[in-house]
């Protein structure tokens, strides 16, 4: 195998924390060795070729019989990726992380008892809802979608948010650090 700075690789088998398949980018070579810096651990880790293989990124995803999961970078079959939406086409697309890692995404969902909780406390379709995040105005279940906001650590319910706001807390892992950094990142260009 003739590897170059910066070809893609998987481990084609487990080394110490590297699982097999997990992806990764060639950071320098030295003989029999390369160092790669494994994605999903962020870890550089001294490799033997004949461990590595290297991929072609392009031929991984939708239309490819495998896929990079966004949160391992494992390279893992279609079959390991949960089915999310279905395109203009007709065609359907997965979930960019793997069901192993929409676990732990996841986290503890809304028990029966909690979702009968807060359905009490939904706004009723046809109402006026401001969301008490974004604070947009709109018409229950006309000109916006509401959804249970939980903590995804204890399962326990928060609030009736908006879908652009619980996705937003989504993107940002609920982790109050991240937001911060936002904060940060807006207010560096602010003008």
């Amino acid at each position: 195998m003739c590897l170059k700075i910066d070809t893609f690789v998987i481990a084609n088998k487990q080394v110490d924390n590297i699982a097999k398949n997990s992806v990764g980018v060639v950071k320098a070579l030295n003989g029999n060795f390369a160092m790669v810096l494994f994605i999903g651990v962020n870890e550089i880790k001294k490799m033997r070729y004949e461990d590595l293989e290297s991929i072609d990124i392009y031929k991984t995803g939708k239309g490819f019989d495998v896929k990079i999961c966004n949160i391992c970078h494992i390279l893992k079959n279609t079959s390991s990726f949960e089915v999310n939406q279905t395109d203009a086409k007709g065609n359907k697309t997965t979930r960019p992380s793997c069901r192993e890692c929409r676990k732990q995404i996841d986290g503890i969902k809304l028990s029966a008892a909690e979702k009968k909780r807060m359905d009490k406390l939904a706004p009723p379709k046809g109402s006026v809802f401001t969301c008490p995040i974004c604070e947009k105005r709109s018409i229950v279940g006309i000109t916006a979608n509401l959804v249970r906001d939980h903590n995804h650590e204890t399962g326990e319910g928060r609030e009736w948010i908006c879908d652009s706001c619980n996705t937003g807390l989504g993107r940002f892992k609920d982790n109050p650090k991240f937001l911060e950094k936002v904060i940060e990142y807006l207010r560096q260009y602010e003008k």
